[in-house]
């Protein structure tokens, strides 16, 4: 292996703050991965099977002779495997939504609830609908503006909603019209 390949490779492990704590620049990378109980080359890790050697094996089995073992890795614990325990940790931690909506987005939808409330049908026959959204679409992006806390909030309060329940039918602030859930 060149040695730029090599060093390039050591340089994006070791920008991950868990591997570079642990990371022993006197090993290979390769060895420094492994023990760790990191995969460096994943087509080496979880190898294609062999669908031939397979056969075989099931043939000598079958046939009361005892099988070769694989080479495959051995189960034996790994110094340093807290490192890939606590990489697994940070990858299932929720990271919560990230997703916003555009301000000119916000400012149309906002707009358009100070209009016509939640009429759809409204909203889309108005003449500043320019980009001729239609209810259905209309109706998706407000629902979606309203499932993303921090910007909906501060729309909530100003109008003074935000101790209401969006889902009470007997509320006629939040009734919408020109739905298919109509009943």
């Amino acid at each position: 292996m060149d040695t730029s390949t090599s060093k390039s490779t050591t340089e994006t492990f070791t920008k991950i703050p868990e591997i570079r704590a642990a990371y022993d620049e006197k090993k290979k990378p390769a060895n420094n991965i492994r023990e760790m109980g990191l995969a460096y080359d994943v087509n080496r890790a979880i190898p294609i099977p062999n669908v031939k050697q397979q056969i075989k094996a099931m043939e000598l089995e079958l046939s009361g002779q005892k099988a070769r073992p694989s080479r495959g890795n051995s189960s034996k614990e790994q110094p340093k495997q807290y490192v890939a325990a606590r990489l697994e940790e940070d990858a299932n931690e929720y990271a919560g939504s990230r997703f916003r909506m555009a301000r000119s987005m916000v400012r149309v939808i906002t707009d358009m609830i100070d209009r016509h409330g939640f009429n759809y049908k409204a909203m889309s026959l108005d003449w500043r609908n320019y980009e001729q959204v239609t209810w259905r679409q209309f109706r998706t992006k407000i629902r979606k503006f309203l499932r993303i806390p921090e910007q909906c909030t501060p729309y909530l309060e100003q109008k003074g909603w935000l101790d209401c329940d969006m889902n009470d039918p007997n509320d006629p602030r939040w009734k919408e019209y020109s739905t298919d859930d109509e009943s």
